[in-house]
């Protein structure tokens, strides 16, 4: 196969290969290192994100992570169903549903009847919600300050640049008719 056809069959890979061929290794011969396979390590990371930044809003305003998910989407996108929540902040139904619970319970969240859909209610943070938001999200944008403190501005944007280019990378092999991205379109 040449390599723009391969290229064009492959759209996760650059015109340039893989970072294995790329190191004269054979993709066939490649040995799966589960430290430095980029699912595990991103994933490790951003549990250890996720759980460091838990510490600043679950003691101080008694908020679980997918609370704090969805008073940050909401505070950025009112006015939405459940479902929007769950796609938005990758968090199940199920974990969307008792967030909520709790959120209208301690009135963070007001739910009103979705006028399309009577199965469904329209979701946004209440004044309450919105201030309580405004008093964490300096906490939270302070320890994103300090994560991202040993890299320098260039390294920082670089790696922005890099993570937003994986990003629209996964998008992509999302979309209908590809099959996990990286063996190209479906049959």
């Amino acid at each position: 196969m040449s390599k723009a056809r391969e290229s064009r069959s492959h759209p996760a890979r650059t015109r340039r290969g893989s970072v294995a061929a790329r190191a004269g290794v054979p993709e066939a011969e490649r040995e799966f290192k589960l430290h430095a396979f980029l699912p595990y390590r991103l994933n490790r990371l951003t549990g250890r994100l996720s759980k460091a930044l838990a510490s600043v809003y679950q003691e101080r305003f008694d908020l679980s992570i997918p609370q704090w998910r969805i008073l940050a989407t909401l505070q950025a996108e009112p006015d939405l169903t459940a479902s929007d929540l769950a796609a938005a902040t990758s968090l199940d139904k199920v974990s969307v549903s008792r967030a909520l619970t709790g959120l209208v319970e301690r009135e963070l969240v007001q739910r009103n009847p979705h006028r399309h859909d009577a199965r469904s209610s329209i979701l946004r943070l209440s004044r309450k919600g919105s201030a309580l938001f405004r008093r964490i999200a300096p906490l939270a944008l302070a320890r994103e300050a300090d994560w991202l403190a040993p890299l320098t501005d260039s390294e920082r944007d670089q790696f922005l640049l890099l993570l937003g280019k994986l990003e629209t990378g996964l998008q992509i092999m999302d979309t209908p008719g590809m099959h996990g991205g990286a063996r190209g379109p479906a049959e």
